[in-house]
């Protein structure tokens, strides 16, 4: 979630956007160059948690890349390859009443901290699961009928 905060500098109020997880960090800045480079820092690092879960993810069987656009914060773009309707994207920020970092949902809701990339990948392949196999997990050749070979 996105909300309008307008500060008032030596050059009068300026408005930007502040994401959910920005107030208190390098981008709420508004100096010229030492605000952009705080600011792409805390990119990189947000990327950089972004670009460890997308190697547990694909080492699960699931497609996961990293999506940076030049309008908003970069994300991951996950995607059951076995059925791909089954996607979700998944961006990094701290929360809002601390400076740790999470993963976040699509929705908006904190998913898992980015210190246990195992526990968000378990989750995100756990959600991108078809629901006949969390309802039967066993491999898809052994379902077959009783006294069929």
């Amino acid at each position: 979630m996105q909300t309008m905060a307008t500060h008032t500098t030596a050059q009068g109020p300026t408005a930007r956007w502040i994401g959910a997880a920005a107030a208190g960090t390098a981008g709420e800045t508004t100096d010229g160059t030492t605000g952009r480079r705080e600011a792409q820092a805390a990119g990189d690092r947000r990327v950089g948690h972004l670009r460890e879960l997308e190697r547990e993810l694909d080492a699960r069987g699931l497609v996961a890349r990293v999506v940076r656009t030049r309008s908003g914060p970069a994300f991951l773009r996950v995607v059951n390859p076995a059925a791909a309707s089954l996607a979700e994207d998944v961006t990094c920020a701290p929360a809002p009443e601390t400076h740790d970092h999470y993963f976040w949902w699509s929705w908006g809701e904190r998913m898992h901290r980015v210190d246990d990339v195992d526990g968000a990948a378990l989750k995100l392949a756990h959600v991108l699961q078809p629901l006949d196999e969390r309802l039967d997990p066993r491999p898809t050749r052994s379902r077959r009928p009783a006294g069929r070979p």
